[in-house]
């Protein structure tokens, strides 16, 4: 056996019996299993793939991790003695450098893959849904990406060890340049730039993981990575070269070894300049975005469009969205091409090098931050604010693919309803914005003033009134809807009843009184709807949730019945438990298709804070798509019927409890349980010898 392989074994069975390894073990366990629990609750709803958040959430703890595996490689050799006999034996230092730094990796490396196991089989057990489309292969790309990182880690970490007697100096040491150093300067940078991300990317370490786990291979990084790590063995061998130099004679010796490493420092930094300056980028069929999944309305709107679409994506390569955005429009290009539509061109302009172009997009109305889709002369400019996603992109696309439609949608004022036009966290400017976005028209309406509703109108919506409509501006609701038109109803809590239920009464909607309780819930005070009845508004959100803050009730009214043509029907469209809390009314379904009647629709909906600016911010509910598809029933239109839902979202489906029983079960349990275990096994061990 060599002596490399002989000093690796060796290094584990020391691992094995330390103190030291069970503790770091233990404490990494905890510390990714918490970090990782709360990323998965930050990304929610986002379209951050799961392997991405694993690794970006292990990360910073492997140097931590490296530190306190390797601080006694070398240090406890050095402060018992050992070094000198060690050194005696016919074997170069390089090669007891080398074994030593393959044993730290081997147990970095179990304690990582062990960590995936367990992630994966909480997750199954308990989120199922967010391991959708996933694999433990779907995985392999993050953890290769973590494996490259933690080789450079553990060098590092040996090399201290090297360079130290004390085994926490050595610790200190590597966590502080591997980790606190790095990161600290870019939070520092992060705070002093103006701009901060916006202006330098994201942290190169994160970066890094995020290109490798979707494919995206770097020369330079892999290169670096492998040549700082040969580096730091090479110190490691240096210093511990340095052991055999006492005496007169060591101090020439030394000076000679000093000369050598500046000469390394200067060689590796000119070598990294050349990799970076001849950096070339491989992108690989692996990868969580290589595969990804987009809705079938997404793919239908791809599908039935034709000719060339242009999208060029006006923004700075160091915005930290940049690559997700990227990524994204190079995986729409390629569904496109998949389904035989349109065919999509990229284009990436940067406003502060690709001046031309910038100017042009400025020209046609674009700012900086916004996606310009362009067919022949049609044009329309999307935003890139915090609510980018799969569902805005293809309703641009269908914007400039089909002719331009605009249906009005008036919503009552004078009752405290809440406003449309509010960019507070109470206001409703954000889902307002997405009705203007995919043709509609929002404008304001006061029963008490105007003598009658408009004809243009596609439908009226009230939100939230907080006092009562009077007897005329109910008439006119009623007159409304007797000649087919369509309503809109969000209640706001007790208040808002009385009037309501008059007039809903005789469209067969009754309001009751109870609140719904014993119900799942994810914040403690909101309540968690998953109970979809098969209905056009809700069949593009069946198996996912919507949250409402105390929702009204609802049932059937039979006061309503009528025969023939005139009978209303009443759906229940969501329920928690036995409480229906969202119901749809119809009258005029029945009526023949020779009869020139448009249908009468309701929908009641037991709260109106759900659409809030505040309440959309919250990820990893159907609530926009819920409200949207809503609109689409009762103004007709199906375009905007299943557009919302992104099949490569992240949804988790856990409730409060069941997150809270995550955290503690990865972050506490796991690791009180593998501590326990190692702990017996270590002083079993010791015992016998």
């Amino acid at each position: 056996m060599s002596p490399i392989a002989i000093t690796c074994k060796r290094t584990l069975g020391v691992l094995k019996s330390l103190y030291s390894t069970v503790l770091a073990y233990s404490l990494f366990f905890a510390a990714a299993g918490a970090s990782f629990a709360f990323s998965l609750e930050a990304a929610e709803g986002g379209e951050t793939p799961i392997a991405v958040i694993w690794a970006i959430a292990t990360a910073p703890l492997l140097p931590i991790l490296a530190s306190l595996l390797a601080m006694d490689v070398w240090s406890d050799e050095k402060r018992t003695g050992r070094i000198e006999q060690l050194l005696c034996t016919p074997v170069l230092e390089r090669d007891f450098t080398i074994g030593k730094f393959l044993g730290v990796l081997i147990a970095a490396m179990t304690a990582l893959g062990a960590f995936l196991i367990s992630t994966i089989f909480f997750l199954y057990f308990f989120a199922p849904s967010a391991l959708e489309n996933q694999t433990f292969f779907s995985f392999l790309p993050a953890l290769m990406a973590l494996a490259m990182q933690s080789t450079l880690w553990c060098a590092v970490a040996v090399a201290a060890s090297a360079a130290f007697r004390h085994a926490a100096a050595a610790a200190i040491t590597t966590i502080a340049i591997t980790s606190a150093i790095p990161r600290g300067l870019w939070l520092a940078l992060m705070q002093w730039a103006p701009q901060g991300r916006l202006s330098f990317g994201e942290m190169p370490l994160d970066a890094q993981i995020f290109d490798i786990t979707n494919g995206s291979i770097s020369s330079a990084t892999v290169l670096s990575y492998a040549l700082l790590s040969i580096f730091s063995l090479f110190i490691a061998t240096k210093f511990t070269t340095a052991a055999r130099y006492i005496g007169r004679g060591a101090r020439q010796h030394k000076w000679s070894m000093a000369t050598v490493v500046t000469l390394t420092i200067v060689l590796s930094v000119m070598l990294l300049g050349l990799f970076y300056r001849l950096n070339t980028t491989i992108e690989l069929p692996i990868g969580i975005h290589s595969e990804r999944i987009f809705s079938e309305k997404t793919r239908t709107i791809l599908r039935e469009t034709r000719g060339e679409i242009t999208i060029s994506a006006f923004m700075s390569r160091k915005d930290s969205r940049f690559r997700q955005i990227s990524y994204f429009l190079r995986a729409l290009s390629r569904e496109a091409d998949a389904v035989g539509g349109a065919r999509i061109n990229i284009r990436y302009v940067d406003p502060r090098w690709d001046l031309g172009a910038a100017g042009r997009l400025v020209n046609i109305g674009a700012d900086v931050d916004s996606l310009v889709f362009e067919r022949g002369r049609r044009q329309t400019i999307l935003p890139l604010g915090s609510n980018f996603s799969e569902r805005r992109c293809a309703s641009a696309l269908q914007k400039i693919a089909m002719p331009p439609q605009r249906k009005k949608i008036y919503w009552t004022r004078g009752h405290g309803e809440c406003p449309f036009e509010a960019y507070g966290p109470w206001g409703m400017s954000d889902i307002a914005r997405e009705l203007h976005f995919a043709g509609y028209h929002n404008q304001s309406i006061n029963l008490a003033q105007d003598s009658e509703i408009p004809s243009d109108c596609a439908l009226v919506i009230v939100a939230g009134p907080k006092s009562d409509f009077s007897k005329t501006e109910t008439g006119r609701l009623d007159t409304y809807l007797r000649k087919g038109g369509r309503l809109l109803l969000l209640f706001s809590g007790e208040k808002d009843k009385d009037w309501i239920a008059k007039l809903l009464t005789g469209w067969g909607i009754a309001i009751e009184s109870a609140k719904p309780d014993g119900v799942k819930t994810q914040s403690g005070t909101d309540v968690i709807v998953s109970d979809f009845s098969d209905h056009p508004i809700t069949d593009p959100i069946r198996g996912r949730q919507i949250l409402l803050e105390a929702p009204t009730t609802f049932s059937h009214s039979s006061s309503s019945e009528a025969p023939g043509a005139d009978k209303i029907e009443y759906f229940e469209l969501a329920k928690t438990g036995d409480y229906c809390v969202a119901a749809v009314s119809e009258r005029g379904s029945n009526a023949g298709e020779d009869l020139e009647l448009r249908p009468t629709r309701i929908v009641a909906i037991g709260d109106a804070s759900f659409i809030m600016n505040a309440q959309l911010k919250e990820k990893g509910n159907e609530n926009r798509v819920f409200f949207l598809n809503s609109v689409a029933y009762l103004s007709g239109s199906g375009a905007m019927t299943g557009a919302d839902t992104e099949a490569s979202r992240l949804i988790t489906r856990m409730d409060r409890s069941t997150r809270i029983k995550f955290v503690f079960a990865s972050s506490a349990i796991f690791p009180g349980i593998l501590f326990i275990i190692a702990m017996a096994i270590v002083i079993a061990g010791r015992k016998r010898s």
